[in-house]
């Protein structure tokens, strides 16, 4: 599946173009899904219109979506609580179903149908899905746009949490059912960043409700990560001379490519082997006095790099916050959501959605002064008001037992979401896995890998971009992995040079790694060989030893919510 989910602020309802190439046949039982009897027994849930949409759709404030198949749109309003509203879209092939069901994630503070996808990789979007044969279902979780007057709302908060994709889940199956007359086969979800958690999300918190799911670039610990790219931003620039422009950031990727790659990586752009062993210390990057150059960095400046590759550290506890940017992450090629300067650590201001949620969600303060914000108090409160939006529960047991699958991937150069946690997470899951089923660590990565596999991708920004291999059908892998029980032990991933491919790599399951055969061209992923490493993780991070396996609290007012 293709990697991006760029956010485009819109509002969720669009106009289409009517064509008469839909059949009145379904013309007809897509109008008759206002008035079905079974739909209305649906909880909470008033469809606002049906109608078939053929060629081209506009949503507003959008650019106009073409070449898509004759489908139903259907549209609902969803409202688990008095204050909730939550805009949802089904799209219904009107010929050539595949008898599947595809839900879509979100991205950064959601409040907008992800209906195209980003202009570098649109495959995560309703659009998309349709044109595979897919029924889908996006929703705006329950917000419209950059509007921030839900935010310090707990009820509007738990819409966008969680509510809102289960709620949607829920009313898509209803709807897929009435229309065809049958339910969907397999359920999948596909989501990036903030749509990565979603979908991990709904592993722990509604393992029933998907057969397959893909989380790319999990944005599963929202509090922290927000927290972070405050933090972040102080470090660069509450000192002006801390600050590492564009320019010199450039120039640490290309020493550490040559320090821990050597000239293939400095060929490639990108490291091909797990940045975490790579020992690069950017006081090599030293200028000498009086001598200060683009290509050299100022001692204030090595140690900006140096607290960035290790992460935010609560000054009282020291306890780590939330993990480091990677070596090769800071300022690599390519298009998409790469470099450092993409968090806003050099200003103006941090990035958007910390910005957003912590003064006017946690703090209630909207003129916050970011530079003297004290990230470690106004850390603890949002964890305090808002766990809900975290998806940090590593028990997924339950997801795992049922026979669901789940493929998670994540670049290894993402500049936004630290690799480190994902890795660190999915450590996490095999561990729960190992305690509660008593076996060793080995047996537990196993055991997990029979429903759920972390693939890392070398030199991929956010969600995609950057100079490695990041074009690659995740959802593929996913169907044939749920319609044939054969896990993957590869994914042939690409990268495109103006839409032509360049090179390819495979994607191993972690903790194996890419290998050259050393014969062969290294642009041909069949020059590559899958190899088992270590199976390293943090697991202090998640705690699962100190507290036990962490399943998802739900309190008695949300649960009837939901």
């Amino acid at each position: 599946m293709g990697r991006k989910l760029i956010m485009v602020v819109v509002v969720v309802f669009g106009v289409a173009t009517m064509v008469l190439g839909a059949t009145s046949a379904a013309a007809d039982t897509c109008s008759n899904l206002m008035s079905s009897t079974a739909l209305p027994a649906l909880p909470n849930t008033t469809i606002t219109s049906a109608a078939i949409v053929t060629g081209t759709f506009t949503p507003p404030n959008g650019k106009a979506i073409e070449g898509l198949p004759s489908f139903c749109r259907v549209t609902a309003t969803l409202k688990p609580t008095q204050t909730s509203d939550i805009k949802i879209e089904v799209w219904l092939p009107s010929e050539g179903w595949n008898g599947k069901l595809a839900g879509i994630g979100n991205g950064g503070l959601a409040g907008v149908i992800n209906y195209a996808g980003g202009a570098d990789g649109a495959n995560n979007s309703l659009a998309s899905a349709v044109r595979k044969g897919y029924a889908s279902v996006g929703t705006n979780t329950g917000h419209e746009g950059n509007d921030t007057s839900w935010l310090p709302d707990e009820s509007k908060e738990r819409d966008y949490g969680y509510r809102s994709i289960h709620g949607m889940t829920v009313a898509a199956k209803a709807i897929v059912k009435d229309f065809y007359g049958s339910a969907a086969k397999w359920a999948y979800f596909c989501g990036c960043s903030t749509g990565g958690g979603q979908a991990v999300g709904e592993a722990q918190r509604y393992p029933g409700d998907y057969d397959g799911i893909v989380a790319e670039g999990i944005q599963n610990y929202s509090t922290r990560v927000r927290v972070a790219n405050i933090w972040m931003y102080q470090v660069a620039t509450n000192n002006p001379a801390s600050t590492v422009p564009i320019d010199k950031l450039k120039s640490v990727t290309a020493a550490v490519l040559k320090y821990c790659g050597g000239k293939d990586a400095l060929a490639d752009g990108f490291l091909s082997s797990d940045p975490r062993t790579c020992r690069f210390d950017p006081m090599q990057l030293l200028c000498k006095a009086a001598q200060e150059t683009a290509t050299c960095l100022t001692a204030p400046q090595v140690e900006t790099v140096r607290a960035i590759y290790r992460g935010e550290i609560n000054r009282h506890t020291k306890q780590l916050v939330w993990p480091g940017s990677l070596p090769g992450s800071e300022e690599p090629a390519g298009p998409g959501t790469v470099g450092w300067q993409t968090t806003g650590m050099n200003g103006p201001r941090p990035f958007f959605t910390s910005v957003l949620f912590y003064p006017f969600a946690v703090l209630e303060k909207p003129d916050i002064d970011f530079h003297t914000m004290d990230t470690e108090s106004a850390l603890a409160l949002a964890e305090n008001k808002f766990p809900f939006i975290n998806h940090n529960a590593p028990d997924i047991d339950e997801f795992i037992r049922r026979g669901s699958k789940m493929i998670i991937d994540h670049g290894w150069a993402d500049p936004q979401l630290s690799p480190i946690n994902t890795i660190d997470y999915y450590g996490s899951v095999v561990e729960v896995e190992q305690r509660k089923h008593h076996l060793d660590q080995t047996s537990a990565l196993a055991e997990t890998q029979k429903s759920t596999r972390l693939f890392m991708v070398p030199g991929m920004g956010h969600c995609g971009g950057g100079p490695g291999p990041d074009t690659f059908d995740a959802i593929g892998t996913l169907d044939h992995w749920v319609d044939h029980n054969e896990a993957p032990d590869k994914i042939v991933a690409t990268h495109l040079n103006g839409g032509v491919p360049a090179f390819s790599r495979p994607l191993c399951p972690f903790p194996q790694e890419a290998k050259y055969r050393g014969t062969g061209d290294r642009k041909d992923a069949s020059s590559w060989v899958c190899i088992n490493k270590p199976f390293t993780y943090d697991s202090s991070f998640y705690k699962v030893g100190s507290r036990g396996p962490a399943k998802v609290q739900k309190d008695a007012g949300a649960a009837r919510a939901e």
